[in-house]
């Protein structure tokens, strides 16, 4: 049953006296209201400053997200017979609107009462993101009809998004490199997390682990997939690799992986199946020279792998990628998946603004934004 009372009372909301616009600001357009929080004051200026109504025109969210909505509807097929009818009051809010306000929380770092907050007091952002007029959903709401969407819908926007950003030329998918990165649980309480097995960098991590193939050119995740610590990174690239190949059409002209992903079966698959040069650390004293004549492995060639960690050094601290408030599998998957949905909507606004060489900064893209250190008082 749809929650009807709209949020914050009407008398509160009438009550509300937006601010001041700034000097300067466009005559054509409302003023732009940052998001309730403060924090640190950044050094260097941004240089786009795209409010949450331009990203959302920019990169067409709203249709996208009906769409998106719409093939999530049609793709879960259900016997019409054993369907209930619904009952109660018809939906308020759309499910199309429920998985654009969860994007932009997780692109301005947002809990729901500090999104529901900012959309009270601008009402522009409201009406853009699908809500009815004078009406904003309750925090507790729009949590409670986040996690009743479910992981599938948010898996669909994230593969649309990928389709824009290979149609816009931002990714070719040529040359790529497949690695993995841990995440903690959010609590040791976590039924699906796992220990992971110790290493000498990270020790044991309980939580999670994070399989990306990323373009190297672009530095954007092309696909990911998810599973607990404890699973080994090779079995994963199969998929991984089939997908990009065979479904997304990419040409993955060279791979990238470092020595996880070393398996003679991978290699021969790669090599005959996807037909690209694979570029993966071997041990010669495991491996006779004859068997792996064929690859050609340079240092150089290897080093330039490195660019996928500090991909994900930047997805850790721009974009918030880790299992805060995330307990169980579905849970982090979303967030997750929502994360990597960041990313990619932060470079097609940088592209269609006019500044495609912005696309890896959202410190300089959008408006407002700060990221979040947990361990420092000042974001506290």
């Amino acid at each position: 049953m749809e929650y009807l009372t709209p949020w914050p009372p009407t008398a509160a909301a009438a009550s509300f006296v937006p601010p001041a616009p700034p000097a300067g600001a466009a005559l054509d357009q409302p003023a732009a209201v940052p998001p309730p929080r403060r924090g640190r004051r950044r050094h260097e200026p941004a240089r786009l400053e795209l409010n949450a109504v331009q990203v959302l025109a920019l990169v067409g969210l709203v249709p996208l997200a009906a769409t998106i909505i719409g093939w999530a509807t049609l793709s879960r097929w259900r016997q019409p017979t054993l369907v209930a009818p619904r009952r109660g009051r018809p939906p308020v809010y759309t499910d199309a609107s429920i998985l654009v306000l969860a994007l932009l929380g997780r692109l301005w770092h947002l809990s729901t009462r500090e999104l529901c907050a900012w959309l009270v007091a601008w009402p522009a952002l409201a009406a853009a993101c699908g809500l009815p007029a004078g009406r904003v959903i309750h925090p507790a709401h729009l949590s409670r009809r986040i996690n009743r969407l479910g992981v599938y819908p948010f898996w669909l926007l994230y593969l649309a998004l990928v389709w824009h950003v290979l149609r816009g030329g931002l990714a070719t998918g040529r040359d790529v490199a497949l690695d993995s990165t841990l995440l903690a649980a959010w609590s040791r309480q976590d039924p699906d997390a796992a220990w992971s097995y110790p290493s000498k960098h990270h020790g044991r991590v309980f939580g999670y682990k994070v399989h990306v193939l990323l373009d190297r050119v672009a530095r954007l995740p092309l696909f990911f997939l998810s599973s607990p610590a404890n699973r080994n990174d090779l079995p994963f690239a199969f998929p991984v690799l089939w997908v990009a190949r065979f479904v997304l059409g990419l040409p993955l002209r060279v791979v990238r992986a470092d020595g996880a992903y070393w398996g003679w079966h991978l290699v021969q698959w790669i090599v005959t199946v996807v037909r690209a040069p694979p570029i993966i650390p071997f041990n010669r004293k495991k491996q006779p020279l004859a068997r792996v004549r064929h690859l050609v492995w340079y240092g150089l060639s290897y080093a330039a792998r490195a660019i996928i960690e500090r991909f994900f050094g930047v997805a850790k601290r721009y974009y918030g990628l880790d299992t805060q408030y995330a307990l169980g599998w579905h849970a982090v998957v979303r967030q997750v998946t929502l994360t990597m949905c960041a990313v990619l909507v932060v470079a097609l606004a940088a592209q269609r603004a006019g500044a495609p060489e912005l696309r890896l900064s959202p410190s300089r893209v959008l408006a407002h934004y700060q990221p979040v250190d947990p361990h420092c008082p000042c974001c506290r």
